[in-house]
């Protein structure tokens, strides 16, 4: 890979590699895949097969940690070096205090010492296997382990293969909205901390500001006498708790190492979007893990946790693009580390990635995946497709950017591009053309050009009232080796007589009823330049 020696940084809202910005076109492998050697080089050679430019995998602390000051380096060695085998990036996930909202990724010595690492309590007293947010003795074991993480990858990535850290995964306390422990009773009756007045009282798109307010605008007291008794008052109890536990272990691994380090949120299902989804989810705090980075309880996150970079999504619902630009809102990054690899998932990469400008997008358990099977083909594919938009948006991260997705509800959309309207199509008038939804694309602008990578739709030009205009130029491109060479230059029958170019899905079949034979050109990737008359 890289023979830069330089750690990743920032260039705009993207992570940059050798100086430049990396789109992150993704894979996240599943909670196990990471917990061998075997299982790394197997999951890992699977998310290069199947055309991922970076792979999310876990460290679990009971492995990295299981004996207490013993750390064990050999997988986060191996994740680092079979990655850069591979040609791949990494994004470890720390699976410390706690995954998924319980603590089952904790050491033994961890587990099985109820004094020192005490669990939270839900009401009727019922303790669950989830360490409390409020015992120091847990935050600062967790906090040593990922220092000690983070120095080994300062020590051993010298080509720079790790882009970011994951700190914990999904947290958030479910079955509750509160913690009713000792600890967390004791921390309830203390006074609310000014950070989290603060942070309410500044942000006027929280729905506890408006609690906060009709409630009197207090500025000192606590958690009972500042905010009403409300789901959401306790949902920012916990996650003011929660932000300061992690944002002391973020910052003793940010102490030993300068990764972008960021947390993920298990979805609400009510504050940044309304209707069901297809995995987790909730509509009050506890059904969805209370406390968690949602945008409600975003900016107590920012303002306890500063050494934070950004808070992340993980994406299963089938309506993405509220929640887009409200996690892009924040600090104008947007990075979805588990979304679904469906074609709706696949829709809503191209999305973030054009419309919203994310600096990555990554489905979960691909690894679980055949790259031989044809099952797997769209998901190859739209990875193919989309590292070629990351190259273009590399070598020009100014250039104008633009997606669409096309449903039956919306079966067109329309771009402009210099005098020219660009017009989308995935459906005719006439019902000659049976659509497949959803479709997708993303397109760049490239100085008098503009490339259109994308699969099922076809485009069509349109002028102002006094000028035509038609297609100057049409090439198609194939992305071999990380560079974008032209194939083809279309024109004639492959552009029905200069009038459309078509962007079908690959593998489509012969144009049935031809005396002669014709099959639509999927190359998947096009530049097209324009001139009027």
């Amino acid at each position: 890979m890289s023979d830069s020696t330089a750690t990743p940084r920032w260039n705009g809202s993207y992570i940059a590699v050798d100086g430049a910005p990396f789109p992150i076109i993704g894979a996240e492998v599943h909670n196990s895949s990471s917990s061998t050697a075997h299982a790394i080089t197997e999951s890992f050679s699977t998310v290069r097969e199947l055309g991922a430019n970076t792979v999310l995998a876990p460290v679990a602390w009971e492995l990295f940690e299981p004996a207490e000051g013993a750390f064990d380096f050999s997988l986060i060695d191996t994740m680092i070096s079979t990655a850069s085998s591979l040609r791949l990036r990494l994004i470890p996930l720390w699976f410390g205090t706690w995954k998924n909202a319980v603590s089952t990724y904790v050491p033994r010595w961890v587990k099985t010492d109820l004094d020192r690492f005490p669990r939270a309590v839900l009401s009727g007293g019922r303790r669950i296997e989830h360490l409390t947010a409020f015992c120091p003795e847990s935050r600062d074991a967790d906090a040593r382990a990922f220092a000690a993480l983070m120095r080994r990858i300062r020590e051993v990535d010298t080509d720079g293969i790790v882009l970011a850290v994951q700190v914990e995964n999904e947290i958030g306390l479910l079955g509750d909205t509160r913690d009713r422990g000792e600890f967390a009773e004791a921390a309830f009756a203390s006074a609310v901390p000014a950070e989290v007045v603060d942070a309410v009282a500044s942000d006027r798109s929280m729905p506890l500001h408006a609690e906060w307010a009709d409630h009197g605008s207090r500025r000192e007291g606590t958690w009972s006498e500042i905010f009403p008794d409300s789901d959401r008052r306790d949902e920012a109890f916990m996650a003011a708790a929660f932000a300061a536990y992690v944002g002391h272990v973020a910052a003793a691994g940010a102490a030993e190492h300068d990764v972008p380090l960021f947390v993920n949120a298990w979805l609400d299902a009510d504050s940044v979007l309304d209707g069901p989804v297809a995995v987790a989810g909730g509509k009050r705090p506890g059904d969805y893990p209370s406390g968690g980075p949602v945008v409600p309880m975003a900016a107590i996150w920012e303002s306890l946790a500063p050494a934070l970079h950004f808070l992340a999504v993980d994406m299963y619902v089938d309506e993405g693009e509220e929640v887009f630009e409200a996690y892009r809102s924040r600090r104008g990054r947007l990075f979805i580390p588990e979304l679904r690899a469906d074609a709706v998932g696949i829709g809503q990469m191209f999305s973030a990635l054009g419309t919203h400008r994310a600096l990555g997008v990554s489905p979960f358990g691909v690894d679980s995946l055949d790259p031989s099977d044809r099952a797997s083909a769209q998901l190859i594919d739209a990875y193919y497709l989309l590292r070629a938009a990351a190259l273009l948006i590399r070598e020009n991260p100014d250039a104008a950017v633009q997606a669409f997705v096309l449903s039956e509800a919306q079966p067109g959309a329309q771009l402009r591009f210099g005098d020219a309207t660009v017009h989308i199509h995935s459906k005719d008038e006439w019902g000659m053309v049976t659509p497949v939804h959803p479709a997708y694309g993303i397109a760049i602008e490239d100085g008098d050009g503009l490339y259109i990578i994308g699969r099922g739709f076809w485009i069509t030009l349109a002028g102002s009232d006094d000028k035509q205009v038609s297609f100057a130029s049409a090439t198609h491109y194939r992305l071999e080796e990380e560079v974008l060479r032209p194939v083809r230059h279309l024109n004639g029958d492959e552009t029905a007589g200069g009038t459309l170019i078509a962007f079908p899905f690959a593998g489509s079949p012969l144009i049935p009823g031809r005396v002669i034979p014709t099959r639509i050109p999927d190359a998947g990737i096009a530049r097209i330049s324009v001139y009027s008359y």
